[in-house]
């Protein structure tokens, strides 16, 4: 809490919005593709998705760019009012005398576009109120935060969502309406394109040639689409492996299968996180970047090696114990790491080209678990010794061409 009193007053109050943002999008997020599946079927559910992604890859891009020629409060107005929109939307679409899954996707889908414009802007807002000094406490916070949100927003969504989905729905709308007012009222801009316009550049090609031209930045970025792939196995291979080779146990009379025991270690990762996030962060404080990149890497593939190894409770709880230790080391050097490697008067392009990583990470990992069928749990295992191994050696190059630069 000291930390945080001693921020920035507009970085508590980002952190604080995003506490109340994350907690309600939790609260429907996970659980849309039932809710569309149920109405939809599974084959329109995956293009829609497909469809949902690939939208916010290209407006992260787009609102990078956008954020560095306008500035951050524009870009963040305008994505809480037609973040709002859709969720108006999708609340209309779902209330007592209107329903039409169609519209609640196309609610949902302004909501993504306004998010993407958001998170992109708010991001880059970040890096530029923090230093290389105080950057790794403010992202540990805000990992915190998260964590702490997902973890009561997913319990009142079990609890909610099939029931009460439109008050569910109600309660992001007026969230966002709050944080547009939140954003006029009483965020103000971090960063003034006018008194760096020799710097930027217009047309968003050529601002993202630029990027791409920064060696350091670009090590660093085939990194984190590895580093992502590890992030993405729990919501890709592991709930494969788990599905098929997960021996069924029972814990107080509690039958554990397969499903259960992915929610097990969903639990398991949130729970440590909330409950330790502080004590790691405390632990590591005096580590070197390179330290605490390269053993949150190995720690967090490592938990998801023992996890495709793995048959039974005892060790797949291990797995999550391992995987999580590695991931509350890795997340705030890692993000102090990408925030350091930007330059300063193209924060918003930088962050966009970061967007790209994820996208291009969940299109592996799908691969891998269209092809897993070919070499089992043992040749996934090989598969992230390898995804490991890219994620530690091209983010330690950057990091030694970073320090030598300084």
């Amino acid at each position: 809490m000291k930390d945080f009193f001693g921020l920035h007053p507009t970085l508590k109050i980002r952190l604080i919005m995003n506490f109340f943002g994350t907690l309600c999008f939790s609260t429907v997020g996970g659980s849309m593709t039932i809710y569309y599946n149920k109405y939809m079927g599974a084959g329109i559910t995956g293009l829609l998705l497909v469809i949902s992604s690939v939208m916010v890859f290209l407006v992260g891009l787009y609102a990078g760019h956008l954020s560095d020629v306008q500035g951050r409060r524009p870009v963040m107005i305008f994505s809480t009012a037609i973040t709002g929109f859709g969720g108006a939307l999708a609340t209309f679409a779902n209330s007592s005398f209107y329903f039409n899954p169609w519209v609640t996707f196309l609610g949902f889908l302004i909501i993504n576009f306004g998010f993407g414009f958001f998170n992109t802007a708010s991001q880059a807002m970040i890096v530029d109120l923090t230093t290389s000094e105080n950057r790794r406490v403010v992202y540990s916070i805000q990992y915190w935060i998260i964590n702490f949100a997902i973890m009561i927003g997913s319990g009142l969504s079990g609890w909610f969502f099939r029931d009460y989905l439109v008050w569910l729905l109600l309660a992001i709308t007026i969230e966002e309406i709050v944080s547009c007012l939140v954003v006029i009222f009483w965020i103000d801009e971090s960063f003034n394109p006018d008194t760096q316009q020799h710097k930027q550049e217009s047309n968003i090609i050529k601002a993202y040639f630029t990027v791409a031209k920064d060696r350091i930045f670009m090590y660093y970025l085939f990194a984190s689409v590895f580093i992502a792939m590890i992030f993405n196995q729990i919501d890709y291979y592991l709930p494969v492996h788990l599905s098929d080779s997960f021996r069924t146990a029972r814990i107080f009379g509690i039958e554990v299968y397969g499903q259960r025991m992915l929610t097990i270690f969903l639990m398991v990762n949130t729970l440590v996180i909330v409950l330790f996030m502080g004590r790691v962060n405390k632990l590591t404080k005096n580590w070197s970047r390179s330290s605490g990149i390269s053993i949150g890497i190995i720690l967090q593939g490592l938990g998801f090696m023992i996890a495709f190894l793995g048959r039974d409770l005892t060790w797949e709880l291990i797995a999550a114990l391992v995987a999580t230790i590695g991931e509350m080391i890795l997340v705030p050097f890692s993000q102090a790491l990408r925030a350091d490697l930007m330059d300063g008067d193209q924060v918003g392009t930088y962050t966009g080209a970061f967007s790209v990583t994820q996208p291009i990470a969940s299109v592996l990992s799908g691969i891998l678990v269209s092809l897993s069928s070919l070499y089992g749990n043992i040749g996934m295992t090989i598969f992230m010794f390898f995804i490991i191994v890219l994620g530690v050696l091209p983010s330690l190059r950057a990091i030694r061409m970073h320090e030598s630069h300084s």
